[in-house]
């Protein structure tokens, strides 16, 4: 069973099946995620779409497609997943001023 699934800088993480009684209707944000990534094309998965404890849940009843137009499309496997981002750091180095 895949418990991460990365679709570029877009991430789903499973999460604890635990929180499902938890998912009620007033914590339901919409039926589809649609993640614009810095180019502006989206990231959509045909799901519910809950935020709980912070979090940004999707909840995959059925093996469900993540599409993006510039990158493959996944089949995510039915579960709760939580909607995490890639995080890009940058070194950074100081630099002496000189005289």
């Amino acid at each position: 069973m895949v418990s991460v699934y990365r679709q570029g800088d877009l991430i789903l993480r499973r999460w604890n099946i635990a929180v499902a009684s938890e998912l009620k209707p007033e914590n339901m944000v919409g039926d589809r995620l649609e993640v614009r990534s810095e180019t502006g094309h989206a990231h959509v998965i045909e799901a519910p779409v809950y935020n709980l404890y912070g979090n940004r849940l999707v909840v995959v009843e059925k093996p469900t497609p993540l599409t993006h137009p510039q990158h493959a499309t996944i089949i995510i496997s039915p579960g709760i997943y939580q909607v995490t981002f890639v995080r890009d750091y940058r070194d950074v180095r100081s630099v002496r001023p000189r005289d």
